[in-house]
């Protein structure tokens, strides 16, 4: 009876001036609001400076971690109403997706939620859409759940064609990192240990997504065969809700989340009824509902120790505009340190993202890993999407593993070795000399093979490093040798396969190792905690001077070392024996 008033003259302005004071009353959401969330990628595992941000202006993307955990602070915060994200990934690793779907399952478990996507590209892009309450796809798209395959690269014909020796040494017959350069196709461990990874996602995968849809896991094989699936298989399959376009997707989120929206009410999304919506990465940042806590103590604190990319001696690197980050031993050991001195910080957990490195690299931050524990501070190792070989080497000392199902982990070997370019530089007329003081000077050169005496010795460090591998495990994990030995051997496990071979503790991500991490420090599992994130990786982290190697200070990076050093990601040039997982997750041969 009050709609002579939508007439009246500047009824727009205070209708906003209400939302706005409004929004500044609830610190920053407005209440009622709808959440926004846009995955075209899963957020990364740490994150740099970016100088580049300085120019365009634009905010640092939020971290895998803080998505979840501003998704987790949705699903119980008041103020919000209802969330959709646009789910287009099209490709990524099991072990991120499946933090992210945990968070989204507790939040659509309380609230409306709504995926919608032009696409579903692949079969992980969907699995996270499916923990939505409803799924949208456009008219023109396609589900692309397909499966899991692996396809592994062998060059060792090529190779020989091109006048290249490949020499390596592996110690577990798993082992495949140099299987690229010295096999011209699958070995049947190789092939074994591959399979039985697609077979473990494959279950993993259905049975989530059989849960979310209420579909049996023999009929998503079924659509799985015939997929990608086109709009009205895939609406008969029961894997979309609706076709529709993102208009209509956001009206459908307005009116599940209490807006006067209709389901033909798209073009009202926009309007005056519709809720407030804010991005993901906005509420992150915003405080929390008002409390009045009298009397409030501190908060224990758990300090997270990030160790993401390949390992290796020295300081590593960040993540930058000159490429993708490495973890440097010193650096991340010089974090752990930090963490022990701090008189503040409770319990660690070592979140490891690496496919391995370096040996020496990763034992050092073995080492710190074990004198934490012997100063008191408990350790967790929180397993992203990848903690194999070296990752596997940082995280077995630790209290308790904590894995994704999808996480892959194990790898316990070493693969060690050179290429050998003396034919192809004589087929191209390039010619090469070199003068030596001792008999293994040139022992690396790429110009002559290992001689008998200095393949020897490759052999002898490799069995050194397999050995001490093995023992390190069967110490930190509370098993024998033989039992090590059985699960060891350079092969790679899924978290879920690797838990139930007492390689991991417990799966979850890292809000699990979180909880898992105050329990051990004698915190109740419910009770709020501060974390403190290590290695600090802000401008101010990375220009603040370093005063001396005392824990305080010891894990600031170098600002130009972080920003210039280079890349060794991924080498395997003899001058640093690797633990590196297998050449698959290394030389990009998965797809999900």
């Amino acid at each position: 009876m009050f709609s002579f008033l939508t007439d009246v003259p500047g009824l727009d302005d205070v209708r906003a001036l209400a939302r706005k004071v409004d929004t500044a009353r609830h610190h920053g959401v407005p209440d009622g609001c709808i959440l926004e969330l846009d995955l075209q990628s899963v957020p990364q595992e740490t994150g740099g400076f970016d100088p580049l941000m300085l120019i365009n202006a634009s905010g640092r993307p939020l971290l895998l971690r803080e998505t979840v955990e501003a998704i987790h602070r949705a699903a119980e915060d008041p103020r919000v109403a209802g969330l959709i994200a646009r789910i287009q990934i099209p490709a990524a690793s099991p072990g991120p997706v499946q933090e992210l779907r945990e968070a989204i399952v507790a939040f659509t478990a309380r609230k409306p939620s709504v995926a919608w996507a032009e696409t579903y590209p692949g079969t992980l892009s969907y699995y996270l859409a499916s923990a939505f309450g409803e799924v949208w796809m456009q008219p023109s798209g396609t589900v692309g759940l397909v499966g899991f395959a692996t396809s592994a690269l062998f060059l060792r014909d090529a190779l020989a064609k091109a006048g290249v020796e490949a020499q390596f040494v592996a110690r577990g017959e798993y082992k495949s990192a140099a299987n690229v350069f010295t096999q011209d196709g699958y070995t049947d461990s190789h092939r074994e240990a591959d399979s039985r990874l697609v077979e473990s996602l494959h279950a993993q995968v259905w049975e989530a997504v059989a849960a979310s849809r209420g579909i049996e896991t023999a009929a998503l094989d079924a659509l799985a065969d015939k997929a990608p699936l086109l709009r009205d298989a895939a609406v008969t399959g029961g894997l979309v809700d609706r076709i529709g376009f993102r208009d209509e997707a956001y009206a459908r989120i307005a009116q599940l989340g209490g807006g006067d929206a209709g389901s033909d009410a798209a073009s009202d999304a926009e309007g005056d009824d519709a809720p407030p919506r804010l991005f993901l990465a906005r509420y992150a940042k915003s405080k929390g509902p008002s409390v009045s806590l009298p009397g409030l103590k501190g908060r224990p604190t758990i300090a997270v120790v990030t160790l993401a990319g390949p390992i290796v001696s020295g300081r590593g690197r960040q993540m930058s505009p000159l490429g993708s980050p490495s973890a440097g031993g010193d650096t991340i050991a010089a974090a752990l340190r930090e963490a022990v001195a701090d008189e503040d910080v409770s319990a660690i957990v070592l979140r490891v993202d690496s496919p391995g490195g370096s040996v020496t690299g990763s034992e050092t931050v073995w080492r710190e890993v074990v004198r934490a524990r012997a100063a008191g501070k408990p350790v967790v190792a929180s397993m992203g999407a990848v903690a194999a070989s070296g990752g596997y080497y940082v995280s077995m000392a630790a209290d308790k593993i904590v894995a994704n199902p999808g996480t892959l982990t194990g790898s316990i070997g070493v693969v060690t070795g050179k290429l050998v370019a003396r034919e192809l530089k004589g087929r191209l007329g390039v010619g090469s000399d070199s003068v030596r003081t001792n008999a293994n000077a040139d022992a690396w050169s790429v110009d002559a093979p290992f001689t008998d005496e200095q393949h020897a010795q490759v052999v002898a460090e490799a069995d050194l490093f397999y050995t001490d591998f093995v023992q390190r495990v069967a110490d930190g994990r509370d098993l024998t040798v033989e039992e090590v030995e059985g699960v060891a051997r350079g092969r790679v496990w899924t978290g879920a396969d690797a838990a139930e071979r007492g390689l991991v503790d417990e799966l979850g991500g890292l809000r699990t190792a979180i909880r898992r991490a105050k329990v051990l420090a004698g915190v109740d599992p419910d009770e709020k905690v501060t974390v403190m994130n290590l290695p600090g990786s802000s401008l101010r982290d990375m220009l603040r001077p370093k005063p001396s190697s005392q824990p305080a200070a010891a894990s600031l990076p170098d600002a130009v070392g972080a920003l210039l050093v280079a890349s060794v990601a991924g080498a395997v040039d003899g001058t640093q024996r690797s633990l590196s997982g297998t050449n698959a997750l290394w030389l990009g041969g998965w797809r999900f």
